[in-house]
């Protein structure tokens, strides 16, 4: 016997999934700074490189970041009836 009204469980649902979407909305906004931060990494022509990771291998690494945000963020949007409805269990 389900003893937790409907009402609550759209409720904290619906709280739950926003707070998912502006958790995911914040994660998309730093790493657009991120980008900006790989660029400054970018040594003067002619000096030793310093750095322990290549530019290359940072913006590949921001790029696959970029790229798996954006299919959480497409699979969640997919599924928002669902999770705004039902309860949410973490086991």
């Amino acid at each position: 016997m389900d003893l937790v009204p409907e009402f609550v469980k759209e409720l904290t649902g619906r709280r739950r999934y926003e707070a998912l979407m502006g958790n995911t909305q914040g994660l998309a906004m730093l790493l657009d700074g991120v980008k900006s931060l790989i660029n400054a990494c970018e040594p003067p022509p002619g000096t030793l490189y310093q750095y322990s990771a290549r530019i290359e291998d940072l913006e590949d690494a921001h790029k696959q970041a970029a790229e798996h945000l954006r299919a959480f963020h497409l699979r969640v949007k997919t599924f928002e009836a669902d999770l705004i409805a039902k309860p949410w269990k973490v086991s």
